[in-house]
């Protein structure tokens, strides 16, 4: 299980490519992500995790030891026990007024280098003009979630102007 101070260097090393362009927190807003990062599975160079994260406006004031679990925000289906049972929950955003939870989670190991996937991704946002997609580099595909929490974090920034 990984220290404070390696999560906060996960979060720290995680790179945003690529943020939505308009904003999210006015209502009750999907943002969609594509999570990139060296594979963790033998035989594969690449991990990708698509997903979405809900993002409402959070009205309730709730003391911290109320504040949602890892599995109230990501859900159980589609992820991995063991990573599970090794991260926290979002550390970034605390003290933000808004709510979020995750849904349709897909994780996939591939046997493409990490550049031709972001290219290749890149190239597939352009062909849908996806403006609305999220697209994040995390040193530890093993913690992605860390690496989702700084891509919402970075939104957030943007949002609030913090």
């Amino acid at each position: 299980m990984p220290s404070h101070e390696e999560l906060r260097i996960i979060y720290e090393k995680t790179r945003v490519l690529r943020k939505p362009t308009y904003g999210i927190v006015s209502g009750y807003h999907e943002l969609p992500y594509v999570v990139l990062g060296e594979s963790f599975e033998s035989g594969y160079d690449t991990m990708r995790v698509r997903g979405t994260i809900q993002v409402s406006p959070r009205f309730l004031i709730r003391p911290s030891h109320l504040e949602p679990s890892y599995d109230e925000i990501f859900g159980e289906e589609n992820v991995d026990v063991h990573l599970m049972g090794r991260i926290f929950g979002f550390l970034g955003f605390r003290g933000k007024p808004v709510e979020c939870k995750s849904e349709h989670i897909e994780l996939k190991h591939l046997n493409e280098p990490l550049d031709r996937l972001v290219a290749n991704t890149r190239d597939e946002f352009e062909r849908y003009e996806d403006i609305t997609t999220g697209l994040i580099i995390t040193p530890d595909a093993r913690y992605y979630p860390v690496s989702i929490e700084r891509f919402i974090s970075a939104v957030l920034e943007d949002e609030f102007d913090v």
